[in-house]
């Protein structure tokens, strides 16, 4: 009895690989494995066998998408380039279509201060100060609640 149950649960393997066990996971797990190998989707079909897209997925693909960042906006293109690790980002003119990003990545230290504004907060009052914020990736300490915010950090003030 235990040898036939044995047998009945290999062979539900191994009709289970064969269909494709990624698409016995649903859609979304066989378009996810896809692009985890370097495709940029997948697709299961009639016969559960997950299917990839033949388009790998490369950085120039990715980097040819970046540019539309200035249309957002000279905030937004700091922005993205801050959360790629560096320090700024300009646009060539007002809503012009090239982001280009700081060859100076952020230093360790304001990364791990600004990484959560609470990091930074802990920080400045371990230094007996009232509290800390972030503006951008600098974090600047206050003494008093209504202390005025440094003239270069008001515009990230606002936003």
């Amino acid at each position: 009895m235990q040898l036939l149950i044995s047998s009945v649960l290999v062979l539900g393997a191994c009709g289970l690989a064969q269909a494709g066990f990624r698409c016995s996971l649903g859609e979304l797990a066989c378009s996810a494995s896809c692009v985890t190998l370097g495709q940029t989707s997948g697709i299961c079909d009639d016969e559960g066998d997950c299917i990839c897209s033949e388009k790998s997925i490369s950085l120039d693909n990715l980097r040819n998408l970046l540019p539309s960042r200035c249309n957002l906006g000279l905030r937004f293109c700091e922005a993205t380039c801050n959360a790629l690790g560096r320090e700024s980002g300009t646009c060539a003119k007002e809503g012009a279509s090239n982001c280009q990003c700081s060859k100076k990545y952020i230093s360790p230290t304001a990364f791990a201060l600004c990484a959560a504004e609470s990091t930074c907060r802990l920080d400045c009052q371990r230094q007996g100060l009232a509290t800390g914020e972030c503006f951008g990736w600098s974090c600047k300490c206050q003494s008093k609640k209504n202390e005025a915010i440094p003239e270069e950090l008001k515009e990230l003030a606002e936003a």
